[in-house]
C-alpha cells in the first residue's frame, strides 16, 4: 500500500482521538522539558559555579615545584591548549619597618610574613582587593609592596611608609583586602606580603638552599569547562610524573569544602538526569496504551478492509512520531527558556547572564524525547498483531495483547533503548548500566506488587466495605482494568519524584553546612606557652568562640624504619619530595582532635613505645603503615616515634589538624609554640588584633574570613542550583503523573453513562471513580515511595557518601500525595464524561 491511503488514515485516526493525542503531546512536552531544561540549567548554572571555582583558584589549573618551572612545562602546558600562564612565588621572609631616623639604637621589629611575588596577568580569574582600591600586584614596581592588615597592625606601618624585606626596602601601595587564590588555610608562613616578580630578585632571598615555592597559574580557552581543566591536569600530571617534584591542580578542587560539593552535586546532576529520562517514557506508554485500548473496533475494521499488521502499526507510530516532534519542539522551548527564568528568580547564580542558547541541550532533548517516544510505544503497538479483523464484532471480548514473540522482542527494544538513552544523560557505561537494571529489577517489583493487589481486591471480603468503597475495590480486581500498567507509570513516577525530592533536600543541607558555621574565622599563631593564659583571657574578652588551641612543634623528619630521608629520595618506591623534605608540624593531644576519625589501629595503645598518629592520605605518601618507625629531628635531637593509628581528617570542618598527631610526652622538653583559632564577631576583630599585638608582639594574627565568606557564597551558590532544579524536576514530575493518570482515564465514559442509567448521581459517580483511583494511587504510591526510600538511602550513601538515612515519613506522604493526585487527575479527565447526559455517553 502506498504513502497516500497510510497519510489518510493517520489523518482520519487522529480525528477521533484528539484528547488523547494532546495529552500524549503534554507528556512528552514535559518529559522533553526536563531533560533539555535540566542540561540548559546544568550548563548555565555550571558555568557560575565553575566561575567561583576559578576564582578560587585564580586560574584553570597549575603547576607546583619546589624548582624554577623550566621550558619543558611550558612546552607540556601548550600542548594541553593553555592560552595565558602567569608566574607566582611564594616563600617565607621576615620583615620590618625600614629606619629612617639616624643613629636610633633600637632595631625596628620584625615579624614572620608569607611573600609572595606575581607575574604579569595575575591573576587569570577573579581580583585582588585593596585599600586604596585598584592596585594590582602584577603591575607593582620593583620597590613597592602591598600587605596584610595583620602586618600594618602588628608593626605599626601604614601605606607610602617603607617595609624591609631581606635587603630591598619597599613602599607600601596598598593593604591588602582580599586575594583569590588563598583557599586553604595552611599554618605554614605568616601573613602576606606581595611584590613584583622584580622586586623579589632585589631582596637577595632566592638562593640555594631557601624554600621557595614556584606555581605556574594557567588559563585555558574561554569556553573551557571542568571537565577540560580535569582532562589538562591529567594529561600534564602524566607527563611530568616522572620527576615526582610537581603538584598539578585544576580548578575544580580548589578547596576541601568546594571539592566535595562538586562531586556530590555532579552525582546528583547524573542522577536527575537520568530519572527525567523516565519522565516522558511514563507519559508516552500510558497514553498510547489507553489511545489503542480505545481504537480495538477500529483497528479490526481497518484489518478487515485489507490493511495489513504492519500498515496499521506504521500508521499509528507515525502519529506518535508526529507528535512526538510536535511535544519536542515544545518542550525544547520550554527548556531552553528555563536559564532566563532561573536569571530573573535567582540572580544570583548568573551574574553574567543565562549564557548563550544550550544547542547541545536541544539536540540531546530532540535526540532522547523522540526516541523515548518510539521506544515506549513501541510495546502498546505491537498489538495490533492479534488484532483480526473479526475483533470488530466483538473489540470488547478481551484485552489487546501481543504474541510472546513480539513482546519479548518489545521488551529487548525498550531495554536497548532506556540503555543507550541513559548512556547519553550520563556519558559513562557504568552508571549507564547500573541505572537500566536498576529500573528493570523496580518495574518487576512495581508489576509483581500491582498484581498481588489485583489479586487480593479479588479475594476481599466486600459486603462490609460499603458501596462506594466497595465499587473501589471491584474495579482494582476487574479483567482488563490495567491495573498492573497504571501501577507501574504512578509507581515509577512516585519514585522519581519523592526521590529527587529527598536526596535534594539532604544534599542542600550538606552544602549549607559545607562551610561550618562555628568554624573558626582567625588564628593566632607563635603563640609562646608562657603567653597562652594571657591571650586566651584577651580572645574571651572580645567575646571569641569555639576557642581552640594547641602545642605545636617545628622538625623534619630523619628517617624512615631506620632508613635516613636522603637515601629514599629518589628511590623509586613512589614517596612524594615533599613530604619528605618539607618542614613538619606535630602536635599532641590525649584523644582525637575535631574533624578526624581513626581509620586503622589504636589511639596510644602501647604504654613500652613513643606513639605518633597519621593521616591517611599523608602516610600513603610517606610510604607508611602501623608499625612503621618515624624519626625526627628536632633542632638536633633524634626523636623516635611508631605508628600506631592511621587518622581520616575532614579539612573542610576547618578545625586544627595536623599530619602528625603525637602521643602526650612523646615531645617532652621540645621548644614549641600553640596555636589558636576562634570565630570572632567582625566588628571586634580589629580590637582583638590590637591588644595581642600590643602585649605579645611576637604573636602573628590571622584573618581567614574572606576565605570563609568566598566558600560560604559558592557553596550557597551551588545549594541554589540544587534547590532550583530539584524543584523543577519534581514539580516537571507531577505534571507528568497527572498525565499519565489521565490518560488511562479518558475510556470512562461508557461506565459512567452506565452508572448514570442504574440511577447514581453525578457527584455520586465522581466519588466512585475518585475512591477507585485514589485506591489505585495509594498502592502505587506506597511501592514508588518504598523504592524511592531505598533508592535515596543508596543514592546518599554510597553515591554521596553522606551520612544518616532517609526519614520514612516520606513513604506515607508519597502515597497519600499519590491517591490525592491520582483522585484529581482521573476525575479531570473524566469530567466530560461525568457532564453528559446517560444516552449521549452510550451513544458515543
Amino acid at each position: 500500500m502506498g504513502s497516500g491511503p497510510l497519510l489518510a488514515l493517520m489523518r482520519r485516526e487522529s480525528r477521533g482521538a484528539r484528547g488523547r493525542l494532546v495529552f500524549m503531546t503534554a507528556c512528552l512536552a514535559l518529559g522533553v522539558a526536563a531533560v533539555t531544561g535540566v542540561a540548559a540549567l546544568v550548563g548555565s548554572i555550571a558555568g557560575a559555579v565553575e566561575r567561583d571555582a576559578r576564582s578560587l583558584l585564580a586560574a584553570d589549573l597549575t603547576v607546583e615545584a619546589r624548582q624554577p618551572l623550566g621550558d619543558e612545562v611550558d612546552e607540556i602546558l601548550d600542548a594541553v591548549g593553555a592560552v595565558r600562564r602567569t608566574d607566582v612565588v611564594e616563600m617565607a621572609s621576615m620583615v620590618r619597618p625600614e629606619t629612617s631616623a639616624e643613629g636610633d639604637d633600637a632595631a625596628p621589629r620584625s615579624i614572620l610574613a608569607e611573600l609572595k611575588a606575581a607575574g604579569p596577568l595575575y591573576p587569570l580569574h577573579g581580583e585582588v582587593v585593596t585599600e586604596p582600591a585598584g592596585v594590582q600586584p602584577a603591575a607593582l614596581a620593583d620597590d613597592e609592596c602591598v600587605i596584610a592588615s595583620e602586618i600594618a597592625a602588628q608593626l605599626g606601618v601604614s601605606v607610602g611608609e617603607s617595609l624591609r624585606v631581606g635587603k630591598g626596602a619597599f613602599r607600601i601601595a596598598a593593604v591588602l583586602v582580599d586575594e583569590p587564590d588563598r583557599v586553604d588555610f595552611a599554618m605554614t608562613l605568616g601573613p602576606r606580603v606581595f611584590v613584583s616578580l622584580d622586586g623579589l630578585k632585589r631582596t637577595g632571598l632566592m638562593m640555594f638552599g631557601s624554600r621557595i615555592k614556584y606555581r605556574r597559574l594557567v588559563g585555558l580557552a574561554p569556553e573551557a569547562t571542568s571537565d577540560d581543566a580535569r582532562r589538562a591536569a591529567r594529561r600534564v600530571k602524566k607527563r611530568l610524573d616522572a620527576s615526582k617534584f610537581y603538584r598539578v591542580k585544576s580548578f575544580d578542587r580548589p578547596n576541601p569544602s568546594v571539592d566535595r560539593a562538586l562531586d556530590n552535586v555532579g552525582s546528583y546532576l547524573g542522577l536527575v538526569a537520568l530519572l527525567s529520562l523516565l519522565l516522558g517514557g511514563i507519559g508516552v506508554a500510558q497514553v498510547v496504551r489507553a489511545w489503542l485500548g480505545s481504537r480495538t473496533a477500529a483497528i479490526a475494521t481497518l484489518r478487515s478492509i485489507g490493511f495489513r499488521p504492519r500498515e496499521v502499526f506504521i500508521a499509528y507510530l507515525g502519529h506518535v512520531v508526529a507528535l512526538a516532534l510536535i511535544g519536542c519542539a515544545i518542550g525544547i522551548a520550554v527548556g531552553l527558556a528555563s536559564p532566563y527564568v532561573v536569571q530573573a528568580v535567582a540572580p544570583e547564580l548568573m551574574e553574567s547572564g543565562a549564557g548563550p542558547v544550550r544547542w547541545a541541550a536541544a539536540g540531546r532533548g530532540l535526540l532522547l524525547g523522540l526516541g523515548t517516544a518510539i521506544v515506549f510505544s513501541v510495546p502498546p503497538l505491537t498489538a495490533v498483531w492479534r488484532v483480526s479483523p473479526a475483533r470488530a464484532l466483538r473489540a470488547e471480548a478481551a484485552p489487546l495483547a501481543a504474541p510472546r514473540a513480539v513482546r519479548i522482542g518489545a521488551g529487548l527494544a525498550v531495554v536497548g533503548g532506556v540503555l543507550s538513552f541513559a548512556l547519553v544523560q550520563s556519558g559513562e557505561v557504568v552508571p549507564a548500566l547500573i541505572f537500566t537494571a536498576g529500573l528493570a529489577v523496580l518495574i518487576g517489583l512495581l508489576t509483581a506488587a500491582a498484581a498481588l493487589v489485583s489479586r487480593f481486591a479479588a479475594r476481599v471480603p466486600r459486603l462490609a466495605l460499603g458501596p462506594t468503597l466497595r465499587h473501589g475495590v471491584a474495579a482494582l480486581a476487574r479483567p482488563g482494568a490495567g491495573v498492573i500498567g497504571a501501577a507501574v507509570a504512578l509507581g515509577l513516577g512516585t519514585l522519581v519524584v519523592v526521590a529527587l525530592g529527598i536526596v535534594g533536600a539532604r544534599l542542600e543541607d550538606e552544602l549549607v553546612a559545607g562551610a561550618p558555621p562555628d568554624a573558626p574565622t582567625l588564628f593566632l599563631v607563635d603563640v609562646q606557652p608562657d603567653q597562652w593564659d594571657g591571650v586566651r583571657e584577651m580572645m574571651e574578652d572580645e567575646g571569641a568562640e569555639g576557642l581552640d588551641s594547641t602545642p605545636v612543634v617545628m622538625t623534619r623528619l630523619a628517617a624512615i624504619d631506620g632508613t635516613p630521608v636522603s637515601e629514599l629520595l629518589g628511590d623509586g618506591t613512589g614517596r612524594t619530595r615533599w613530604t619528605l623534605t618539607r618542614e613538619q608540624r606535630i602536635t599532641w593531644s590525649d584523644e582525637l582532635p575535631g574533624g578526624s576519625t581513626l581509620a586503622e589501629g589504636t589511639l596510644w595503645s602501647d604504654p613500652d613505645v613513643d606513639e605518633v598518629s597519621v593521616e591517611t592520605d599523608f602516610a600513603k605518601r610517606l610510604g607508611v603503615g602501623l608499625g612503621s618507625t618515624l624519626t625526627f629531628d628536632v633542632q638536633g635531637v633524634p626523636i623516635e616515634l611508631r605508628v600506631t593509628s592511621l587518622r581520616d581528617v575532614d579539612w573542610a570542618s576547618f578545625r586544627i589538624n595536623f599530619f602528625l598527631l603525637a602521643e602526650p610526652g612523646a615531645l617532652r622538653g621540645a621548644p614549641g609554640w600553640r596555636l589558636a583559632a576562634a570565630k570572632v564577631d567582625p566588628s571586634r576583630e580589629d580590637s582583638l588584633q590590637s591588644r595581642v599585638v600590643e602585649a605579645y608582639p611576637n604573636v602573628s594574627v590571622l584573618r581567614i574570613r574572606p576565605l570563609m565568606e568566598r566558600v560560604a557564597a559558592t557553596l550557597g551558590r551551588i545549594a541554589t542550583a540544587v534547590r532550583l532544579l530539584g524543584a523543577f524536576t519534581v514539580l516537571v514530575g507531577i505534571a507528568i503523573l497527572a498525565g499519565a493518570i489521565a490518560a488511562s482515564s479518558l475510556k470512562r465514559g461508557a461506565e459512567a453513562a452506565l452508572l448514570k442509567t442504574l440511577g447514581v448521581t453525578r457527584r455520586g459517580v465522581a466519588l466512585l471513580f475518585a475512591v477507585e483511583y485514589g485506591l489505585l494511587g495509594l498502592v502505587a504510591g506506597l511501592v514508588g515511595g518504598l523504592g524511592a526510600l531505598a533508592l535515596a538511602w543508596a543514592f546518599l550513601h554510597y553515591g554521596l557518601e553522606l551520612d544518616g538515612a532517609p526519614s520514612v515519613v516520606a513513604v506515607p506522604l508519597a502515597a497519600l500525595g499519590t491517591a490525592v493526585l491520582a483522585a484529581i487527575a482521573g476525575l479531570s479527565a473524566s469530567a466530560r464524561a461525568l457532564r453528559s447526559r446517560p444516552i449521549e455517553a452510550l451513544r458515543g
